[in-house]
């Protein structure tokens, strides 16, 4: 009855799990489904985008959405996959005959397994057969707007109606239709919105202005901390024309940014006059960081930072010519926009672009006659070298050509490129050589972030020369991560095809099995710095603020902050290797190789790591301590766990391996106080009387500054040789380190006694007495 009605209650529950995972497999079927019907969308819509580029980047972008889900699906079931193939070697293969036969509820489960299994390989093949098909869309639409850029770039378009009537007649309408909406809807906001259109503004103005400030506050110090040189060197140069290009820039950016926000909160703007006033703000950004640019570059009024060496004159016509061009085309992109916006006539676009690449073409040409030098022979004026100003020329005439010939859609983009992409390889290679300024030897330390990272953390000149090389290092990730997506942006690519390609690049790095996540690499590497400088900045408030006001011992003080160093070290290490992506189960693997090496190789090493944590925990001496080790005496300067400094007296630093400082005799002459005795040899004429010398002796000792009281002092009469007799003056003295002075007072007060009283010194001849020679 029991076993009955266990295999009921088996019977059941394998039933309802039945049930369960019917329903689920039922979800996920729909769910593929659903994403076969998307990818059916997708595939449909390819063709009828074929000539729009906007729309082709939004199927790319539900494409890519779709390719992540697919990612998803199959990886929900691997999970069970790998339950149904660990449980199906488990029950192991049916009985063959012959063999005797397993019980029904073994042989139900095998079989609803093996039919789970053969659902689940189904769903993932379809869903890899779905993702194949989404990597053919994506090739194809990229195929497809690599074809339309190409076709925009050269469809000839004929200009022979470009200047007629009706083109004029279209640019005075479409002006008078700008004009007329944002002045309609500012007439709108001003009276039916008023509280709203009053915020916009203001707050605008406020937090532009607070924004602007606030930018140039976090980050100003940077472009302010130039040599104060006569003549900077062009490192330096390069440096401040870097800064003072994108921190300025920055906070323009900022502040547009901030007034975009809250004209769009506040509804200022909304559909054709909100695309206008976007386009009308990135204007501004793009002439201003030009202009920023152009100046660092040429510097008119600051010869002595100028990066291209120039005359004053010729400087101000490049900086003018420059803004100039960018104007041109800042106009030409609004103008571009409006016409999108508005739906403007083809060959109003067509007139738009043509008189813009002439103007530029135009203003490049004039930049090439520009005749920079000066001779310094005869005084006259030098233009550009050939290989500078022949390809300038060539190539404003090429736009010049293009354009009459009506390519059009050629002649723009490359004006578009000279100014753009100019702009932005110019600033990319003043990053770049600032970055070198950051890695170049003893340069991070003398700046304004050098000098507050020594203050704050303590760190040593080696120790900042690392981050200033980090710091490079973060400079030119930097540079290449912000400046290459954006000159690809200007060469046709879009942020889905950059994000891609970021993403694979840093995160999906493949070496056979082995799956490299380079941000994750960065990242871990961030986490570390930033727990290395927090554990620093943490010693010393422990040290400072903490251990000094509670007045402990200098010893425990250095015994506490290297083990809380080390500690947070060794926390920042596993955090970073955590944030990195490391799996830190696997250093289970690692130890135990490493346990082989420490047996073999390693055993010295490891002997002095225990042996410094049991200094430091059993503190047999201190920092400060004068102690005699090894034949070597000295005070001691650093104990680390490997290693301790002593400084003898002769400030030579001796480093001592732990280990030897463990298993052998250590003397410390200041392990509970620093009071001890100091001995003093003397000896005197053979001939002369002991008494009298030791109570001179002891007289001298008793009225010496230097010498306690307490323990008295004491004169030893130790030794009588052939031709001396030798004392030995016993004092004790508050400082045993400074007992070589109070010795060497002692030795001058008993000389200058010695030959007051007529007392002679060994191996000296003395005047025989008045008794003895009137004897003789």
């Amino acid at each position: 009855m029991t076993k009955l009605r266990a295999t009921l209650l088996l019977a059941l529950a394998l039933i309802w799990a039945g049930l369960a995972l019917a329903a689920d497999y039922e979800a996920k079927r729909e769910e593929i489904a659903g994403l076969g019907r998307e990818l059916n969308s997708i595939e449909r819509a390819i063709p009828e985008a074929a000539q729009d580029d906007a729309k082709l980047v939004a199927l790319r972008v539900r494409l890519d959405t779709l390719a992540k889900s697919l990612i998803g699906f199959g990886v929900s079931l691997r999970p069970r996959l790998t339950e149904i193939n660990s449980r199906l070697a488990e029950l192991g293969s049916p009985p063959k005959e012959g063999e005797p036969e397993e019980p029904q509820i073994i042989t139900d489960e095998r079989r609803a397994l093996t039919e789970e299994k053969a659902i689940n390989n189904g769903l993932l093949a379809e869903a890899e057969q779905l993702s194949i098909r989404a990597a053919k869309a994506g090739d194809q639409i990229a195929a497809l707007r690599r074809e339309l850029f190409s076709n925009t770039l050269f469809r000839r378009t004929e200009i022979s109606g470009v200047f007629g009537a009706q083109v004029l007649s279209d640019l005075a309408h479409e002006f008078d239709t700008v004009v007329r909406q944002v002045s309609a809807r500012l007439v709108f906001m001003a009276s039916f919105r008023r509280d709203s259109f009053i915020a916009a503004i203001g707050l605008s103005l406020l937090l532009g202005v607070t924004t602007y400030w606030g930018v140039r506050r976090l980050f100003g110090s940077v472009r302010t901390d130039e040599p104060e040189e006569e003549e900077d060197s062009y490192i330096s140069r390069l440096s401040l024309a870097f800064w003072s290009t994108v921190i300025p820039s920055l906070t323009v950016a900022a502040a547009l940014a901030v007034t975009y926000g809250l004209f769009l909160y506040f509804g200022v703007f909304n559909g054709q006059t909100l695309a206008l006033f976007e386009a009308f703000l990135v204007a501004c950004a793009a002439i201003f960081f030009v202009q920023r640019l152009a100046n660092a570059l040429f510097a008119p009024g600051r010869p002595d930072r100028r990066l291209i060496l120039v005359s004053d004159r010729a400087a101000r016509m490049l900086v003018m010519l420059t803004v100039a061009m960018a104007v041109m085309q800042v106009i030409d992109y609004f103008l571009g926009r409006v016409s999108a916006i508005y739906a403007s006539p083809l060959s109003l676009t067509v007139a738009k672009s043509f008189v813009s690449s002439l103007i530029i073409s135009g203003l490049l040409i004039a930049a090439a006659l520009v005749k920079p030098f000066t001779d310094s022979v005869t005084g006259l004026r030098k233009s550009w070298p050939g290989y500078v100003r022949y390809p300038i020329i060539a190539t404003a005439v090429a736009i010049i050509l293009a354009a009459l010939v009506g390519y059009i859609g050629l002649a723009r983009f490359m004006a578009a490129q000279i100014v753009v992409t100019g702009a932005i390889l110019a600033t990319m290679y003043i990053g770049v050589q600032s970055g070198h300024v950051l890695a170049a030897e003893g340069a991070f330390p003398r700046s304004r972030f050098g000098r507050q990272a020594r203050r704050w953390f303590s760190l040593d000149d080696t120790a900042l020369d690392q981050l200033g090389l980090l710091a490079s290092f973060l400079i030119y990730a930097v540079v290449f991560l912000i400046g290459l997506p954006l000159i690809l942006l200007q060469w046709g690519f879009n942020w889905v095809d950059i994000r891609a390609w970021l993403t694979t690049l840093l995160t999906d790095i493949t070496i056979g099995s082995i799956t490299i996540s380079l941000l994750g690499i960065l990242f871990g590497v961030v986490i570390f710095v930033i727990g290395f400088l927090s554990t620093r900045r943490f010693q010393n408030w422990l040290d400072g603020r903490v251990m000094a006001r509670s007045r402990v011992d200098a010893g425990v003080r250095n015994s506490i902050r290297t083990i809380v160093g080390y500690a947070g070290i060794i926390l920042a290490a596993i955090i970073g290797l955590s944030a990195a992506g490391f799996n830190l189960s696997n250093l289970a693997l690692v130890a135990g190789a490493l346990s082989v090496g420490i047996g073999f190789g390693l055993q010295s090493i490891v002997n002095n790591f225990v042996s410094g944590l049991i200094l430091l925990a059993e503190r047999p001496f201190k920092v400060g301590d004068w102690i005699v080790a090894g034949g070597i005496q000295g005070t001691v300067r650093k104990i680390s766990v490997r290693v301790t400094e002593i400084e003898t007296g002769q400030r030579q630093t001796v480093i001592l391996p732990n280990s030897e400082l463990i298993n052998s005799a250590v003397g410390n002459w200041t392990h509970r106080n620093a009071s001890g005795r100091v001995d003093v040899k003397l000896s005197v004429a053979h001939w002369e009387d002991p008494r009298r010398v030791r109570e001179l002796l002891l007289e001298i000792a008793r009225h010496h500054p230097g010498v306690l009281k307490a323990p008295a002092p004491n004169v030893a009469f130790v030794g009588i040789g052939q031709n001396m007799l030798d004392f030995e003056v016993q004092v004790f003295v508050s400082d045993i380190t400074r007992g070589g002075g109070v010795a060497t007072e002692i030795r001058l007060d008993a000389v200058d006694a010695f030959r007051k009283e007529g007392i002679s010194l060994p191996f000296t001849v003395p005047e025989p007495p008045p008794a003895t020679a009137a004897k003789g």
